[in-house]
């Protein structure tokens, strides 16, 4: 042959086969110790690195196991809402195994996500990810995997490659399972986007209006030695809905003033609203519905109470949902005057106690006023600590609240006199005989606002660490306020004594396992923070 003739074109690498890629991909799952996880927050897709936990199922025969990968984290992290509600996933892996660019590989994975539920497969999802994440192998040493999430992540579509094999010229590894998945039933759907609605109202929270309720009721019950169930449940139901309506409205308001978007240190549950719209998880549009709805079920319940002889509570109604609407909406903007715990407060203390007693009475009796003070004290308390979270991003809108004028340091010397104040008054107004000696069991909540005040003059500068402070105030003034309904409903019907003396007993131990659980959380933080900091 010539020395000038022409030379062939070296042979492309061939493409791998679909055993290769399956060997390949299999490898790498195992190799890999992050992974960048994104989900869909509304329009937008949120990327956050996560450890992940391969696991290969055993193959039929002469068949081919499609791998999954499980996730773990908090059940609070608001990215496990994200994969309930959009279980649309993507992950990325990139390792280096010499440290030298040519044998990098990336591999891309998208596919479904699914909260684990059963026991045996959480786990295997727990064994999986203690390979690469020290927080799940902290908290199995502690035997408290209960406070985790596990998601398993079921591919689609898997590509591998090879930096310098792209270079050469070789196709990457690809596993395409899209033919095997299954259209995501209808209830399951249904279930995810009722849990949303659940977080748009900030259910926890509603205890507060409920609560309110329980005091009334008892000086009702107090006065006159029964109640009538009917005016009862509409009254619940009523100022459930209007608290639900004002804190949908609240969100809506401190999305558009940009609160919540400035906001870099919510805790979900306590801080930052429900933050449904930053999640991605509800639109304003879906706000604006049901700000309209639940405003619509508080007010046609207040029309036929009116209606079947309580005209009065219509004033109640309007004047607790003005407040809540103006806290933070225009013209007035409570909360940006400083006005705005004062604004809550008696909306929920006063007004729900008095409007429930005077639909059961038709009238207000003096116990109900003097009852609202100390619980009016104690709502405005949930505001103030949780604003110690929101503090740097309310003063940057003009949020004028409590912590925020204070400074975060002299509001924590402020939390015990804030607290320790409302049951100072309570007891003086024991004492004034003007309230019941049984009303002393409203003294329930001393012990957690004791926790929660040496937990804000320490942390208060810290979030995260500041949550049980939020927790044992949350379950305070639910302590407080439902003892105080137990109290007043006893001292009114000594006959019935024995049955409040158990709502007691009842109480105090359902108090007691929540305080418990903060504990418990509180302890599993530190001990996490303690091994991620030693890995």
């Amino acid at each position: 042959m010539s020395e000038n003739a022409p030379q062939s074109a070296p042979a492309r690498p061939a493409p791998p086969t679909r055993a290769e890629s399956y060997e390949r991909v299999s490898h790498a799952l195992f190799e890999a110790k992050k992974v960048a996880v994104g989900t869909h927050a509304g329009e937008e897709v949120r990327v956050r690195m996560m450890h992940p936990g391969p696991f290969l199922p055993n193959a039929e025969e002469g068949g081919e196991a499609r791998p999954v990968i499980y996730l773990a984290s908090m059940k609070t992290d608001p990215k496990i809402r994200e994969m309930t509600t959009r279980p649309e996933v993507a992950l990325l892996m990139h390792e280096s195994p010499t440290g030298e660019e040519h044998t990098s590989w990336e591999m891309e994975l998208t596919g479904r996500a699914e909260i684990v539920r059963s026991a045996e497969e959480r786990e295997r999802a727990k064994q999986a990810t203690k390979r690469t994440s020290s927080i799940v192998s902290y908290l199995d040493s502690i035997g408290q995997t209960d406070l985790l999430a596990f998601v398993k992540v079921t591919p689609r579509f898997i590509k591998h490659r090879v930096f310098g094999e792209i270079v050469a010229g070789r196709a990457p590894s690809i596993l395409d399972y899209s033919d095997a998945v299954a259209a995501e039933r209808d209830s399951k759907l249904l279930g995810a986007r009722l849990g949303v609605w659940k977080e748009l109202v900030r259910w926890a929270s509603l205890t507060a209006s409920a609560a309110s309720v329980a005091v009334g009721l008892a000086v009702a019950y107090a006065t006159t030695g029964s109640l009538n169930w009917g005016f009862a449940v509409l009254t619940l139901v009523a100022a459930v809905a209007l608290q639900a309506c004002t804190n949908i409205k609240n969100d809506l308001d401190d999305h558009i003033s940009g609160a919540d978007d400035r906001n870099r240190t919510p805790v979900l549950g306590f801080t930052g609203g429900s933050r449904v719209i930053q999640r991605g998880l509800a639109t304003r549009g879906d706000l604006l519905v049901f700000t309209l709805l639940f405003g619509t079920v508080a007010t046609a319940i207040g029309i036929a109470l009116a209606l079947m002889g309580r005209p009065w509570v219509l004033a109640f109604g309007l004047f607790g949902l003005a407040l809540g609407f103006v806290y933070t909406a225009g013209p007035l903007k409570l909360a940006n005057r400083g006005l705005g715990e004062f604004a809550v407060a008696i909306a929920f203390g006063v007004g729900i106690i008095a409007g429930t007693a005077y639909v059961q009475l038709g009238y207000v009796p003096t116990q109900a006023w003097a009852a609202s003070i100390p619980v009016s004290l104690l709502v405005s308390l949930l505001l103030f600590i949780n604003g110690f979270q929101d503090a740097a991003s309310d003063a940057e809108v003009g949020k004028r609240t409590l912590v925020a004028r204070l400074g975060i340091a002299r509001a924590a010397r402020w939390y015990p006199v804030l607290a320790f104040g409302a049951l100072f008054i309570l007891v003086g107004l024991v004492i004034a005989r003007v309230l019941p000696l049984a009303a002393l069991l409203g003294l329930a909540g001393v012990p957690l606002f004791i926790r929660a005040a040496a937990i804000a003059r320490k942390k208060f500068d810290a979030p995260m660490e500041l949550v049980p402070a939020n927790a044992y105030t949350a379950i305070g003034h639910l302590a407080s306020t439902l003892m105080l309904a137990v109290g007043l409903a006893w001292a009114g019907e000594r006959s019935r004594g024995l049955a409040a003396l158990g709502a007691a007993v009842v109480g105090t131990l359902i108090i007691v396992y929540y305080a418990r659980s903060v504990q418990r959380l509180s302890s599993a933080f530190e001990g996490v923070k303690a091994a991620v900091a030693a890995r």
